[in-house]
């Protein structure tokens, strides 16, 4: 995450109640390698290594207001930060109905992505890796939510803070047991690691298991769609009567 930043660092002392909790154990952490504390972090784009780290926003009742996902610039981290104490005063809001406070949710998503600076789009574009895999999920599954349709009708991959807030219009409100982690942060390869040189850090020998475990639930589910639907061509195929 970006905290070292006096900005963020203010805001988040002033306005938040913070923790923390170690997610090595959870199944929607990624195959990577430990950092130590006094380690530098590698400047990347937002929401890189959205499975190993997340910065959960939450009301006091467990309500999730925001999730950023990865590492963040500070200037674009502020601004999220920001839109979470506006989620935070429409949950709060004893005069609005609930079904008015989704629709105003994802008008506040909507209202940010459109007046989000091309310098922010810019710094949450996809590493390398990343692309090449959600192309390869795009292309069997035809289905992923990271891709939209240019004017021409082309798949073109969204920028990973439209994803976000994409993602985050889909749960509107939700609790922290019913928000659904693993999905949210389910973009890119499930394999992340700068931490480049001699000094590797440590493994995480539970994800490690975990990415086994999903990559082969992800074969077999591969596998029975596509004999479902060869199934339903030859059904498809053979002659009436």
């Amino acid at each position: 995450m970006t905290l070292p930043n006096e900005d963020v660092m203010n805001l988040l002392a002033n306005r938040f109640v913070l923790v923390w909790r170690n997610i090595e154990k959870d199944a929607h952490v990624g195959l990577s390698h430990g950092y130590k504390s006094d380690q530098t972090a590698v400047g990347t784009t937002n929401g890189a290594g959205g499975r190993n780290v997340q910065l959960v926003v939450l009301a006091a009742d467990e309500t999730v207001l925001h999730v950023m996902p990865g590492f963040w610039h500070a200037e674009d981290l502020l601004a999220e930060l920001r839109l979470a104490l506006e989620v935070h005063r429409l949950h709060v809001d004893e005069a609005l109905a609930p079904e008015q406070k989704q629709a105003m949710f994802a008008a506040l998503h909507r209202s940010f992505l459109r007046r989000m600076s091309k310098e922010t789009i810019g710094r949450s574009g996809w590493q390398g890796f990343d692309v090449h895999v959600e192309a390869e999920r795009q292309q069997k599954q035809n289905d992923r939510d990271t891709f939209q349709l240019d004017e021409a009708g082309v798949p073109r991959i969204k920028p990973v803070c439209q994803v976000v807030h994409d993602r985050m219009m889909a749960r509107p409100f939700k609790k922290l047991a019913d928000f659904g982690m693993e999905s949210f942060v389910d973009y890119g390869r499930a394999f992340y690691d700068n931490n480049q040189g001699l000094d590797k850090g440590r493994n995480f020998p539970r994800a490690v298991q975990a990415n086994a475990k999903r990559e082969k639930e992800q074969a077999k589910a591969d596998k029975e769609a596509s004999q479902a639907a060869e199934k339903s061509r030859k059904a498809a195929a053979k002659p009436n009567g």
